[in-house]
């Protein structure tokens, strides 16, 4: 068995090159558009005696396409299936979001959003989502490009709990991806980490 973080019941695996290259470069069989909306199945979160087959998660490169100038929602949903529980500091990239709603225990689609906070809510880009709880965003994706949403947790983040989201380009040069800049310099597989000692001129390398 092997341990792995999820979103969505999809733990994200790192493609050969980079979604946002093979994005802007238009190349195929890097990632696939079809993140789901939601869990592929729902229970009970908070469940103390959870099987441990609902941890079970699909791995792959799957990321969320949003239109320009569309609006997005998003609840993150803790559980204690396994016990592994705990607090989860989400953050995205290239955004800010509103925090409008949160609670404990599991989500209820129809009863809280009555309650959403919508006239001053926090304005963040890390929210931090509480064990045996639900957060819930909002932000509008009016920033063209290639994001990523991920949990802050070094080990987490190695396990997958992690997506990308793309959002297309507007319907301007103001509202599109900018090109790379021509100093952009290139990714090298054999690239090395050279860690120099503070006591001689003698170096130490690493393979990464």
């Amino acid at each position: 068995m092997q341990y792995t973080a999820s979103l969505s019941n999809i733990s994200w695996v790192d493609p050969a090159t980079d979604v946002l290259q093979a994005y802007y470069r238009n190349m195929s069989g890097f990632y696939t558009t079809d993140f789901p909306n939601e869990s592929a199945y729902f229970f009970n979160f908070q469940l103390e005696d959870a099987p441990g087959s609902l941890a079970l998660a699909q791995k792959a490169t799957k990321v969320k396409v949003s239109e320009y100038d569309e609006e997005v929602e998003i609840v993150f949903q803790s559980t204690k299936v396994m016990n592994s529980s705990q607090d989860h500091p989400m953050h995205l990239h290239g955004y800010n979001f509103y925090v409008i709603g949160q609670g404990t225990g599991d989500y209820d689609f129809e009863y809280y959003p009555k309650d959403f906070n919508l006239v001053d809510p926090p304005y963040l880009n890390t929210v931090s989502v509480p064990k045996f709880r639900w957060v819930a965003i909002r932000f509008k994706a009016n920033n063209s490009g290639v994001w990523l949403w991920h949990c802050h947790l070094d080990h987490h983040y190695s396990l997958g709990m992690n997506v990308v989201i793309i959002v297309k380009n507007g319907n301007t040069l103001e509202t599109s991806m900018r090109e790379p800049p021509p100093y952009m310099p290139h990714c090298d597989d054999s690239s090395r980490i050279r860690l120099w000692r503070n006591y001689d001129t003698k170096a130490l390398e690493s393979e990464i």
